[in-house]
């Protein structure tokens, strides 16, 4: 496994990855792979170089708060999976250039040393919080894809 226990949750995230055989599964959602993919990337690349749209602060500071400490707890997120993060660039690519765009947007964060980003919705969080957040928003995700 990659980066050792550094960032456990980058590589519980890589190794969920790694195990999937693009040949063999499909989305069962609304989205294609490549679209899946690259969603959660750009995920990624906000966290390090800033969301587009921000929810308010008052929104971050309660709703958003609430609920991120709530998926953290439960190891498990639960969200619209058609819905577009705010600002993100929405488009259909291959599933292997996802796959790509999100392998390389998790070993970037894994190496990142600069300042979070706020969370469009959660307001600030750490590093740690980030890796957790991603790893619970690829695992959601992939509640979708299937043989």
């Amino acid at each position: 496994m990659r980066g050792g226990n550094i960032m456990p949750d980058i590589d519980l995230a890589f190794a969920r990855l790694e195990g999937l055989d693009l040949s063999a599964i499909e989305s069962t959602g609304d989205w294609g792979l490549g679209r899946v993919f690259n969603h959660l990337a750009q995920g990624v690349e906000f966290s390090m170089h800033g969301y587009p749209v921000q929810k308010p602060k008052l929104f971050q500071a309660t709703v958003g708060t609430l609920a991120f400490k709530m998926f953290s707890a439960r190891g498990k997120m639960k969200h619209g999976l058609d819905e577009p993060i705010p600002g993100e660039v929405v488009s259909e690519i291959s599933a292997e250039a996802g796959l790509e765009r999100l392998w390389t947007s998790l070993e970037t964060f894994r190496n990142f040393e600069g300042k979070m980003q706020p969370h469009f919705a959660y307001g600030g969080l750490s590093k740690a919080q980030f890796g957790k957040a991603h790893l619970l928003h690829i695992e959601n995700h992939l509640e979708e894809v299937g043989s």
